[in-house]
């Protein structure tokens, strides 16, 4: 019977930098969390299923990112920011207002889609943060970007006439009248209907919106007409 021969003890890994697999690095870390997040709420999501997703060890995530929180706070920046460079091109052109504006909204409203947590995560990562140290530089940083962008929305247009409106506000208000739409299918297929295709709803929501905020609701009176005599 053939003796085995001893196994040679495992050389300690140093200190510092997990070893990767195939060269995993912290870009592909937040595409399995992003992935990981279309499947399962922020809170329930763990550091053992990114890994898993991401085909490496939990470490490598704790390196990268510290915690949890950590990895959150920087998929969730991924998510706002990605959104950004998505319609950035159009917005900062000078394509109609009217076609900018329904840039603007598509890409908002298709990130939440694809993102269906995508509202819990800002609140707490962004948002909920920024309440416990004001001085929180992600806030800031994607509120420049994403008013930086409406404002170029509003004024990059040559020879387009737009009312003094103040963009702050016009910033939150694509906010909020984007992030509700998607969570509101139900409400959406009682109004419209079982048969009506979400796809179609969407791009009717899209052209309201956009009809909606470059018009107004109330209709310019008719001039008189002018006497002939």
């Amino acid at each position: 019977m053939a003796t085995q021969s001893p196994r040679k003890p495992r050389k300690p890994r140093a200190k510092g930098r997990p070893d990767a697999v195939d060269g995993v690095g912290p870009e592909a870390l937040l595409d399995a969390t992003i992935e990981e997040l279309r499947h399962t709420t922020p809170q329930a999501l763990t550091l053992a299923a990114v890994a898993q997703r991401a085909g490496v060890h939990p470490a490598l995530i704790r390196y990268y990112f510290g915690s949890k929180d950590g990895l959150l706070t920087r998929a969730t920046q991924r998510l706002v920011e990605g959104e950004h460079e998505t319609v950035r091109p159009s917005v900062q052109s000078h394509a109609p207002l009217q076609d900018k504006l329904k840039s603007r909204l598509t890409g908002m409203i298709d990130l939440i889609e694809a993102n269906p947590h995508f509202h819990r995560l800002v609140l707490d990562q962004i948002y909920g943060k920024s309440a416990q140290n004001p001085e929180n530089e992600l806030l800031s940083r994607v509120t420049a970007r994403g008013l930086t962008l409406t404002v170029s929305m509003l004024h990059d247009t040559p020879n387009t006439p737009v009312r003094a409106v103040d963009p702050r506000f016009l910033h939150v208000a694509l906010i909020g009248l984007t992030e509700f739409f998607t969570s509101a299918e139900p409400l959406l297929r009682e109004l419209f209907g079982p048969n009506t295709p979400p796809e179609e709803i969407k791009q009717r929501y899209i052209d309201f919106l956009t009809d909606l905020i470059l018009n107004g609701v109330q209709s310019e009176p008719e001039k008189p007409s002018a006497n002939p005599n």
